[in-house]
């Protein structure tokens, strides 16, 4: 669902070394935007505000770069499902323009779940604490490099 909403499949490496350390999630990692473009744009929008540039496509800004992991894992006789946007520091940006294309996959998934009785709770989370889960800061930076 998010694939559908814009985002781009990260492929296979996140999953595989998740899988490799012997982790009970089972993840997947999507993409917004591009670091290098995005701060380059910001760059040109800023200097071209105000002078009617702006309204041409080569200096829009791209999307805020963005890294979201969704991991799940078996609780007793249950599922966990945590889907989490990771925003880069480095992208220049400072816009949220991913949050709706999340908040709309997130919604379709949850009321998926919810018509068919499967859906115990939802929450939305401010934060992951660095506890090891695939989808926590910590473990993104480290393994992927994202910032």
């Amino acid at each position: 669902m998010l694939v559908r909403s814009g985002f781009v499949d990260g492929g296979d490496a996140y999953a595989n070394a998740i899988r490799q350390l012997g982790s009970e999630w089972v993840v997947r990692d999507v993409r917004l935007g591009d670091i290098k473009q995005s701060r380059k744009r910001s760059v040109l929008e800023f200097f071209a505000e105000g002078t009617g540039l702006e309204f041409f496509p080569r200096f829009w800004r791209g999307a805020t770069p963005t890294l979201v992991v969704a991991a799940a894992r078996s609780v007793g006789d249950a599922s966990e499902l945590v889907v989490y946007p990771h925003y880069s520091t480095r992208g220049g940006s400072y816009a949220n323009d991913a949050a709706p294309l999340l908040r709309g996959a997130v919604t379709e998934i949850t009321d998926l779940y919810r018509s068919r009785n499967r859906l115990v709770s939802s929450e939305k989370l401010l934060s992951i604490k660095n506890d090891g889960s695939p989808a926590s800061q910590a473990v993104v930076r480290e393994m992927l490099g994202w910032r």
